[in-house]
């Protein structure tokens, strides 16, 4: 069993301070090369494609357009443009990243549990948790909420995919813009923050009897314990 705490848990804020340093980042990168340093970008993801590019950028400039590179194609037509640079990322990845802020924050107050998914639970208005569907099935419930969240991206990649392939009915195309693909991603970065904020909580959290956390970082004593939950 887990131990409560009756304050903020520290997980999802190092969780959301980690990510709202990368954010920041995506934007101040861009904004802080002189005008039209870094354009013209088209690549694969999760492969190094520009590293002659980017020895020659500033430490800090290198360090982030790297990560981008290696996580993001960097297609020119689908990043935004600051101070005449392409960000690091494209705009979905953007949106999914700052998402990731608000799925932290939301378990800012939560009531960590063995069960991760009853960890979410704790967080739902008082009526929808004591709705039969989430009293009998937390996990189910909370596995709908993240798949909902996911869908519009989802949808919006899967048939941009879908449409590169030739596959549509009545060779019909579809190409998502920047604004659809912020839209879209934004709930899905949610999702991400959500599911990382709610195993980790549950991984970092001291057990009842001072016994070790599954992972024994970022621990505490705290208050008097209750079954099923958590300290952190």
């Amino acid at each position: 069993m887990l131990k409560p705490s009756r304050f903020l848990h520290r997980t999802p804020m190092i969780l959301f301070a980690l990510d709202l340093v990368l954010v920041a980042s995506l934007f101040l990168a861009p904004a802080t090369l002189e005008q039209g340093r870094v354009t013209d970008l088209d690549a694969r993801a999760n492969a190094m494609d520009h590293w002659e590019r980017w020895k020659e950028l500033p430490p800090y400039h290198l360090a982030v357009y790297t990560f981008g590179d290696i996580n993001c194609h960097q297609m020119a037509e689908r990043s935004i443009m600051i101070n005449g640079n392409q960000m690091p990322v494209c705009s979905r990845d953007v949106a999914i990243f700052t998402g990731f802020l608000l799925g932290s924050i939301l378990l800012f107050r939560a009531v960590a549990h063995d069960n991760p998914a009853e960890t979410v639970v704790s967080i739902f208005p008082v009526r929808l948790k004591k709705s039969r569907l989430v009293e009998r099935h937390p996990g189910l419930s909370v596995t709908a909420l993240l798949l909902l969240m996911i869908v519009p991206t989802a949808l919006d990649g899967g048939i941009q995919m879908i449409s590169t392939m030739g596959l549509l009915p009545f060779g019909l195309g579809y190409e998502s813009t920047n604004p659809t693909r912020l839209i879209t991603g934004f709930p899905m970065g949610a999702a991400a923050g959500i599911l990382m904020s709610m195993l980790m909580m549950t991984l970092l959290s001291r057990r009842e009897g001072e016994e070790s956390p599954l992972l024994p970082i970022f621990s505490n004593s705290g208050a008097a314990s209750r079954p099923g939950e958590v300290n952190l």
